[in-house]
């Protein structure tokens, strides 16, 4: 059993954007079964609640019309709770999608654990390849967050290609929750066994 921390920007009842969120739910209820699952995201209200087997932090936060602004705004509410409230023998973070990589990689790096990261789409899959200075700073920071994590998993083929082809990152292509249980239990073992160092070990 492996002491997880799940960072996301949705998950339902109370904040549900769109498929994120149940695809977020589904993998992190299907973690929980066989490990201690801790999970923050942002919502209209700062509070904490159950649900089934997984531990539930809520960061008050607003919107921005700019969403790096966004990003920057909800890294400071995170880390201004999280690493008071979580367990301090967290062994692992794993972030879904590219604005809560780039909390996770701070938190890492704060609690110095190593963290993953669930990868859904890329900025060039969801903007088409766009080229405005928008899309080009979100691809900077997604390929920031994600090149400095332990694993980058990939829940689909086209995001597992745009990986390699966009961000040369060498993922891991997800076919069943077995391979992300691997991947929590081998973190583990290298801790046990190494301590810190696998930390700055990421996955390329």
């Amino acid at each position: 059993m492996v002491k997880v921390l799940h960072v996301t920007t949705e998950y339902p009842p109370h904040r549900t954007v769109g498929s994120l969120a149940f695809q977020v739910r589904d993998l992190v209820s299907k973690l929980s079964s066989d490990n201690e699952v801790y999970l923050v995201h942002p919502a209209d209200f700062e509070g904490n609640y159950m649900d089934g087997n997984i531990r539930i932090y809520t960061v008050a936060d607003r919107w921005f019309s700019d969403v790096v602004a966004y990003m920057h705004f909800l890294l400071v509410g995170v880390l201004s709770r999280i690493p008071y409230v979580i367990p301090k023998d967290i062994e692992l973070i794993h972030a879904h999608d590219w604005i809560a990589s780039v909390t996770a990689r701070v938190i890492s790096q704060r609690l110095k654990i190593p963290y993953i990261v669930s990868a859904y789409s890329t900025e060039p899959l969801r903007s088409g390849n766009a080229m405005n200075l928008l899309n080009l700073t979100i691809r900077d920071w997604e390929k920031y967050a994600f090149s400095s994590a332990n694993y980058v998993i990939a829940h689909n083929r086209p995001t597992y290609e745009s990986l390699g082809r966009d961000y040369g990152i060498n993922a891991v292509e997800a076919r069943s929750i077995n391979d992300i249980e691997a991947i929590y239990q081998g973190i583990s073992h290298q801790r046990v066994h190494h301590g810190q160092s696998v930390v700055s070990s990421s996955h390329k």
